[in-house]
Formats: structure tokens, C-alpha cells, sequence
């Protein structure tokens, strides 16, 4: 089997290769995807290491790292990402990591090489990343594997069931696999991992490093384009999301003329169809990189800003009036609340949020989110929390309440990398 996956993995690199050149997407540091770790690796003694995929789970590496160096100051850490954006973030998200590379490929060969080369304590992964190589030739060399923040949605527990032996083979690999919630837990014991390995940690999400120092060109967006006006910010959108918001947008701003839209679509490179869009229903629009750049006191006349850049949307958060989650209104599982929350904002979202199912029912539960069904209801929502203060400022401290009740799954995860490190291979 594992024969097999080697000739297709190999194909597709073979394949790979060409298209990042002809898309131009080779990139310094590309080469370490073949195994080629850097220096500032290689010089460390036996490293933690722990790998996450791009942005989001990029900011938890920092944190899980940041966490680590404080019960272990003397143990080196370093991280390794999926993606060129990922890899940027750890190095703005963290001081403390000790080397960040780029994730090699799940070639067996290039997967010996790196771990020749890493020779890592403990290998950790945040939230599901699987592959097959990595983690067979982790567990035949006897180095802890440690899942942490483990989550598993609906489709992808329909994916892995219908995998069968293959996932229960890779779960065998794993020293423990830290989830966030008892539903994940028995997900992945119905998937065939021994009980004994798996521990309820929470959600690190919950622990995400939060300062009330905004950036200097969420400022500006403060001063400039919103001008003393209140915010709806809508994070992470999807396709058809962002033109129900403008069309409610435009219906509310009517008789609330006192506030202006922010709009951080998921997929950045739709920004200009939603400008088209904005500016077909009659609204003066902007881009967020305008604004941040070389101040232009004619953008506070803008009524909608279009985000086109990434890694700003958890300050912009605190800018908010009113919080809408993407991908809850269109069948996309929907974003995390948790960033928005961190902030004390008042949050609404759509039916459907089944990645973070046990997120929005401590949300709704403390009176710190509104759901809605249709985009219809949405902008009464808006309409609702916009205007009355006594619900609002209820939803805020709903807000603090879940923050506050949900805080300790990093904590909890560094005591079993810790225990992995003491007692080696469990």
C-alpha cells in the first residue's frame, strides 16, 4: 500500500514542481519541502517539533511554542508550515521560536531526510494533518507523536470512516491525540484509536495571545475611513455571502446613518468582484491596503471597505459595532467567533456552523451570539443589535463569559508534550 502512495505521491510532485514555476510561486525556502532544513534546525539538539498547515493554525504553533519555552525554557522549538502565508505569521506571531521551515513533502525518502536531519523529541501536530509517511517513519524510529487541538468535522468523519484501515493504521502512530471537544473524541475512537491515547483538552483557540495594542494601520482605518461611525465588520465570507450583507447593508444604512460595512472576504483574490458589487448598489467603496498605505482623507467618505490582505481581520475585529461570521450562510461550516469574541463583540451568524458546532452552542447559550437563518434575518439582527444598547452590551459580556470558562487547552496539551518528552513513546 504504502508502495502505491509513494508512485502517486511521486507523480504529483513530479507535476508539482512545473506548475509552482509556471505560476510563479516558487519562493524562498521552497527547496525545504525536499528536505532540505535549514541551518537554524539542523544546529538544535533535539527539538520540539511541531508542524501546522497555514495561518490559523500557524498562530496556535506560536502560541503552543510560547507556552513550552515557559515550563521549558531550555527546549528548542521550531515550527514548520504548509504555506508561505503560514510561515510569515509564526515568525510575527512568536520571539520564541527557535527555527521555522517549510513542511517536506510525504515522499518516504524526503521524509527520512528530514528527520535525519531534525532528529525532533517530540513531533506535534495542531489539528488534523495526516500523512501517511511522516507519521509511519515518526513511529518506527520511537518519536512521541502528540495531535493537538484535534478536530474533526462531519464531512471530514465521513471522509476518514469511508478510509477505514488506512486511518486506523495512521492513528496507531500517535502517543496521544489531544481534541478539543467529547464529540471529537468519540470521533476519533470510532475511527479506531485506542481510548487510552486520547485526551478532551479543549479548544487552544480559546488561548490565542490577545493585546488591546491594535497595529498602526487598523488606526488608520479607525481615523480615516470610519471617521467616529460605527462598524459591521463581516469576517471571512464566502460566495454569495458578501452580496446579501450589502444588499441588508444598504437597506439598514437608511436609517442608521451612523455606520459603515467592513468586509474581509475569505479568498482575498475575489476583492474586486465584491468592489463591482459594492459599487453596482450605489456605495462608495475602498480597500483596506489603501487605507493602511498613504492616507487619502477622501476614503472616509468611502461607505464600504473591502480587506485584501491577510492577518489584520482579528484587530479589525475591534472596530466592530457588530460581528458577522462567514461561512455560516453559505454551507461552509462556518468561521471561528472565538477572535471576535476575544474583542467583547457582539456576534451574529447563519445556520450553518458545524465546524464549530460546540463553539456556537457555548456562544448561544451565554447570550453571546444571535443566529440567524436567512440572509433576511441577518439584517434584522443587525438592525437589532445596532440599535438597542442594553442587548448589545449583553451579547459583549456573553462574549467575556466564554472566553473566560473555555481558557486552558494549551496549558493542558504542554503537560502531555511535556509527560511525551519524560517518558518517551507511550
Amino acid at each position: 500500500m504504502r508502495f502505491f502512495y509513494d508512485i502517486s505521491f511521486f507523480l504529483f510532485a513530479v507535476f508539482y514542481v512545473p506548475v509552482m514555476a509556471f505560476k510563479g510561486k516558487f519562493h524562498a525556502g521552497f527547496s525545504q519541502k525536499f528536505g532540505r532544513v535549514p541551518p537554524e534546525v539542523t544546529k538544535l539538539e533535539k527539538p520540539v517539533w511541531i508542524h501546522a498547515v497555514s495561518v490559523g493554525e500557524a498562530v496556535l504553533a506560536a502560541r503552543l511554542c510560547e507556552a513550552i519555552k515557559n515550563v521549558l525554557p531550555n527546549v528548542p522549538v521550531v515550527v514548520s508550515t504548509t504555506t508561505r502565508t503560514g510561515n510569515e505569521m509564526v515568525k510575527k506571531s512568536s520571539k520564541k521560536v527557535d527555527g521555522i521551515f517549510y513542511y517536506p513533502i510525504d515522499l518516504r525518502g524526503v521524509v527520512k531526510k528530514a528527520l535525519d536531519a531534525i532528529d525532533p523529541s517530540v513531533y506535534v501536530i495542531v489539528e488534523t494533518e495526516l500523512w501517511p509517511n511522516m507519521l509511519e517513519e515518526t513511529f518506527n524510529r520511537g518519536i512521541p507523536v502528540v495531535l493537538a487541538n484535534g478536530r474533526i468535522s462531519d464531512k471530514s468523519f465521513a471522509g476518514y470512516k469511508r478510509l477505514g484501515f488506512i486511518i486506523k493504521k495512521m492513528l496507531r502512530c500517535f502517543s496521544f491525540v489531544c481534541v478539543q471537544t467529547l464529540r471529537d473524541a468519540e470521533k476519533i475512537k470510532t475511527l479506531g484509536c485506542d481510548s487510552s491515547k486520547v485526551r478532551v483538552t479543549g479548544n487552544m483557540k480559546y488561548d490565542t495571545t490577545f493585546s488591546e495594542a491594535r497595529g498602526v494601520d487598523v488606526e488608520k482605518v479607525s481615523d480615516v475611513f470610519l471617521s467616529g461611525k460605527r462598524a459591521v465588520v463581516a469576517g471571512s465570507t464566502h460566495c454569495p455571502e458578501e452580496t446579501g450583507i450589502i444588499d441588508e447593508f444598504v437597506k439598514l444604512s437608511k436609517n442608521i446613518t451612523d455606520v459603515k460595512l467592513i468586509i474581509a472576504p475569505r479568498h482575498i483574490e475575489r476583492k474586486d468582484a465584491i468592489r463591482i458589487y459594492v459599487e453596482r448598489a450605489g456605495l462608495k467603496c475602498c480597500f483596506f491596503s489603501e487605507v493602511a498605505g498613504e492616507v487619502d482623507q477622501s476614503m472616509s467618505r468611502a461607505d464600504v471597505m473591502i480587506v485584501d490582505t491577510i492577518g489584520h481581520l482579528k484587530d479589525l475585529y475591534s472596530l466592530a459595532t457588530v460581528v458577522f461570521i462567514g461561512g455560516s450562510l453559505a454551507q461552509r461550516g462556518g468561521q471561528n467567533p472565538i477572535e471576535a469574541a476575544k474583542w467583547g463583540k457582539a456576534v451574529i451568524f447563519g445556520p450553518n456552523m458545524n465546524n464549530f458546532r460546540e463553539v456556537a452552542r457555548d456562544f448561544i447559550e451565554n447570550g453571546a451570539a444571535i443566529r440567524v437563518e436567512d440572509v433576511s434575518r441577518l439584517g434584522e439582527a443587525m438592525v437589532e443589535v445596532l440599535n438597542n444598547e442594553v442587548r448589545r452590551t449583553d451579547m459583549e459580556k456573553g462574549a467575556h463569559e466564554v472566553i473566560e470558562k473555555n481558557s486552558g487547552a494549551v496549558s493542558r496539551t504542554v503537560e502531555v508534550i511535556n509527560g511525551c518528552m519524560l517518558h518517551g513513546k507511550s
